[in-house]
């Protein structure tokens, strides 16, 4: 299941990125920080630490716009683990490399999603991280049927908007 639901944000990804304005730089699985991993209290050697690079934070996407530097978090459904990894990304992002390319931009975070709940993007947008509800040329509910093709709760009387 995890597997699918990765393949249907790289798709919910890819669609937003490829419809943003021409002139807008962007860039897929950036690297947002280099803390140090440790094992038992003592530093990994950098030969190591590149081993264990699986376990650094990268961020689904950046975006340039010009003005602003966009750090993106893209789930199917925006839940509060997604905004929580989000500030994080964000608290590391000025030390990154990727950040020198952009000094003096402010640095905004972005979960971009097909399905959010309301309460908890006013509890995030309060912490200024914008959701971005973006409709992929899947719907909603296909992407919903594929992470849980068993579930009563797919079997709607409406459609799910």
């Amino acid at each position: 299941m995890k597997q699918r639901n990765a393949q249907g944000e790289t798709q919910l990804l890819a669609e937003w990125l490829a419809q943003l304005p021409a002139g807008w730089q962007w860039k897929t699985h950036v690297r947002v920080g280099a803390q140090p991993l440790s094992y038992l209290g003592q530093p990994l050697t950098p030969q190591q630490q590149r081993a264990f690079g699986v376990w650094s934070d990268w961020a689904d996407a950046r975006v340039f716009t010009g003005a602003e530097v966009w750090l993106v978090e893209a789930k199917l459904v925006a839940t509060g683990s997604a905004y929580g990894q989000l500030l994080d990304y964000l608290s590391q992002y000025p030390l990154s490399a990727d950040a020198a390319a952009f000094p003096g931009a402010p640095v905004k975070g972005v979960v971009l999603t097909m399905g959010a709940r309301a309460r908890t993007s006013a509890l995030f947008g309060a912490m200024g991280i914008q959701t971005v509800i973006f409709e992929a040329s899947f719907p909603f509910e296909q992407a919903l049927r594929k992470l849980f093709p068993a579930a009563q709760i797919l079997e709607p009387s409406a459609p799910i908007t």
